[in-house]
């Protein structure tokens, strides 16, 4: 009888093994070895809060996986976004933050996590932009953009962004000008700064300055658009506000950033000209000592 029952617990000690061995670590049964598995519950709940108010708060999350074709190879990025929103039933407002994390399938060690305040979070262009509503007339719409692959802060523009795609490759360039009516703890010093960025790295800055009591320009963010060079190869698309480099493609350098510029154009009531400055890229950095602008009204520095 005990060599029965002896033999009875070595066959299921067995099978318990055999069946760890051929499951996930989520819990379900798969074929073959797992890389990636992760799991998150949605939660939702309608409550009264200390002040009698109706509170709604609902938690979800969603996951995503995202191509990054860089210089060498392309980078499966494991996209997980948690997004938690508090609203007042009664007066229509809510509040909404998110925890990001993101990590590439192939490299255990790549992954970054943040959590961020914003109205909601868009990563189409292969970089995540954190967008935040103006909350009255004294703010504008503002974005602050991260990198997918690491999680590094880029940049924080006011309205929007210009654009310079490369063909063959995720890695992009772009334009933003950030105004003092921006919706953020993030302001610019001077009048106004513009930054320069590429997918994954803070490439340049200029901070902009009026001169005297030049005050007669609107606060906002001006008309923005891009402008390329004659016999470039480059292109101009989206209403003026992508470039599209004609001559570069994903093994690009420095040197091939060329023949484009930003142009900044502030409208005065009752002018139909504006006020242009002409803002040029040369080997990839803006070029301030070839811009074109008023220098008796504005003065362009690179920042310390």
């Amino acid at each position: 009888m005990k060599k029965y029952c002896m033999i009875s617990v070595l066959a299921a000690l067995f099978l318990g093994l055999n069946s760890c061995n051929n499951s996930a670590k989520n819990g379900l049964s798969i074929s073959g070895k797992e890389d990636f598995a992760d799991s998150a519950v949605s939660t939702v709940r309608l409550y009264k809060d200390a002040q009698g108010r109706k509170v709604l708060e609902k938690n979800n999350t969603y996951y995503d996986l995202v191509d990054f074709i860089d210089k060498q190879d392309v980078k499966k990025i494991m996209v997980k976004i948690t997004k938690s929103e508090t609203s007042l039933i009664d007066s229509g407002t809510s509040e909404s933050h998110f925890i990001v994390s993101a990590a590439n399938i192939a490299d255990s060690k790549s992954g970054w996590k943040k959590e961020v305040t914003g109205s909601d979070i868009d990563y189409s262009n292969k970089v995540m932009i954190v967008h935040s509503e103006g909350r009255n007339q004294k703010e504008e719409d503002t974005y602050t953009q991260y990198s997918l692959l690491t999680g590094e802060k880029l940049m924080t523009y006011t309205y929007g962004q210009l654009t310079t795609l490369i063909p063959n490759t995720s890695n992009k360039r772009f334009f933003g000008y950030l105004s003092k009516m921006s919706a953020t703890e993030d302001k610019p010093e001077a009048f106004a700064l513009i930054s320069y960025v590429g997918s994954n790295e803070k490439i340049d800055k200029v901070v902009l300055k009026l001169k005297g009591s030049t005050n007669i320009l609107p606060v906002y963010t001006p008309e923005l658009k891009m402008l390329v060079a004659k016999e470039s190869g480059n292109t101009i698309s989206n209403e003026g506000r992508t470039v599209i480099m004609g001559h570069a493609d994903r093994t690009f350098t420095s040197k091939d950033i060329n023949n484009f510029a930003m142009q900044i154009n502030y409208y005065l009531p009752g002018v139909a000209d504006p006020i242009t400055i002409l803002l040029p890229i040369r080997d990839d950095r803006l070029d301030i000592e070839n811009a074109s602008y008023d220098k008796k009204m504005f003065e362009l520095s690179k920042p310390n």
